[in-house]
């Protein structure tokens, strides 16, 4: 019954990227599902625990402000370098304005410790930036440089959003969300407990 109710939320439709050029050229490629509306970004590798879904966070925003929205939260110094670091002024709590970004920063081009974190609501504009990008890093379509040239010409906001996030792009981030997500489930939680107590004792 949970896998049949599962199935039953929404339709879904796959396009398959046949080619390795980046995220943004993966995005471009949905553009004739999308058509002209705005749309939610999801990064698979980045697993989200809320109260409030993070991107229903990030919905809210971007009607509000009626502007496309990237999900952030802080990270360490020596983190920012992996991800793109956003230009921001606060607009409420935990919302801000967006003037610019850069992608894996060096120490020096760091504009905050905002990093964007694999979660997206995106106006269709987007489409006609990807549409006449250069390959970027490494040879690909990113889409850190098309929102980058997305906030210079129209309105966006970064969420600092609650919730947890979970790496799952590397194995520890894997057990971690597979771990935190068990120990909160009504059929798993108590037993894992009791099976950690127990190892943990063996150590």
């Amino acid at each position: 019954n949970q896998v049949v109710d599962i199935a039953n939320l929404c339709n879904i439709q796959y396009l398959r990227q046949k080619e390795t050029k980046g995220l943004g050229h993966a995005i471009w490629r949905a553009k004739r599902f999308v058509g002209d509306e705005p749309f939610a970004v999801l990064l698979g590798d980045d697993i989200m625990r809320a109260r409030t879904p993070v991107i229903g966070q990030l919905i809210a925003a971007a009607e509000k402000y009626d502007a496309s929205c990237v999900g952030v939260q802080q990270v360490s110094t020596d983190a920012i370098a992996k991800y793109s670091s956003v230009q921001i002024s606060p607009l409420e709590e935990r919302v801000f304005a967006v003037s610019d970004m850069v992608e894996k920063p060096r120490p020096e081009q760091i504009f905050s410790h905002y990093a964007i974190l694999g979660r997206y609501v995106l106006r269709p504009g987007i489409f006609n930036v990807l549409e006449d990008l250069e390959p970027g890093y490494g040879g690909e379509i990113q889409l850190s440089d098309a929102l980058r040239e997305l906030c210079q010409r129209d309105k966006m906001v970064a969420v600092d959003f609650e919730g947890k996030r979970f790496d799952t792009g590397n194995l520890k981030g894997f057990l971690e969300a597979t771990v935190d997500f068990s120990l909160a489930h009504p059929e798993t939680g108590e037993w894992l407990r009791g099976f950690l107590k127990e190892k943990v004792k063996e150590l």
